[in-house]
């Protein structure tokens, strides 16, 4: 399994970089596959952040509109083109909570509604950042074992099939990715919610 292993993920990733090339091409199909194999991916990323579905399908379609507009100034280096979606994403999110917290913010300044307090917002902001900055630190393995079973809640089985690997294998990879995380966040309140 290991060189079959090895042989599937070259051959993903060299097809993966001629789709990545037809996109920069303009190629409307390659785009529509683009946006068929990660749209459920790109939305399930986003809405366990957001925690808002309209929202979320609002922030998916824009991270494809981003990805249209800046594809030609992407470089494909062997990591998953995912993980640039995700970036996007990431950027695209931050910007939606802030500017929701401003306007929570200003919405109890106009009217004194009894709203979540901003500083709960902001914490709750501060404390998604801190985890997506753990997450990059990891290395492509990790962050796609931990994407597979924990926001697709794939099963071990199915995670150890998409990704060429044995579930012992799997098992040893999460284990190991949510250590790192773990580490990464000091241990505390955050790294306990992730990893639980």
């Amino acid at each position: 399994m290991g060189v079959s292993g090895a042989v599937a993920t070259t051959r993903e990733q060299e097809e993966e970089q001629f789709l990545i090339q037809r996109a920069q091409m303009a190629d409307r199909a390659a785009w529509d596959e683009i946006f068929q194999v990660n749209y459920h991916r790109v939305y399930a990323f986003v809405f366990t952040r957001v925690g808002d579905r309209e929202a979320a399908e609002d922030i998916a379609a824009d991270v494809f509109v981003e990805a249209w507009k800046s594809i030609q100034r992407f470089t494909y280096r062997g990591i998953p083109l995912i993980s640039w979606l995700f970036q996007i994403a990431h950027n695209l999110m931050s910007d939606f909570l802030r500017k929701r917290s401003k306007l929570r913010t200003e919405t109890l300044a106009d009217d004194g509604a009894d709203i979540a307090d901003p500083r709960d917002e902001a914490q709750s902001v501060a404390e998604w950042q801190s985890v997506s900055a753990a997450f990059k630190k990891l290395t492509a393995e990790q962050q796609q074992v931990l994407f597979n079973r924990f926001v697709e809640g794939l099963s071990l089985a199915e995670t150890a099939t998409a990704m060429g690997k044995g579930e012992n294998a799997i098992k040893a990879l999460e284990f190991r990715a949510l250590k790192s995380v773990r580490r990464i966040l000091g241990g505390g309140a955050v790294a306990q919610e992730v990893v639980r």
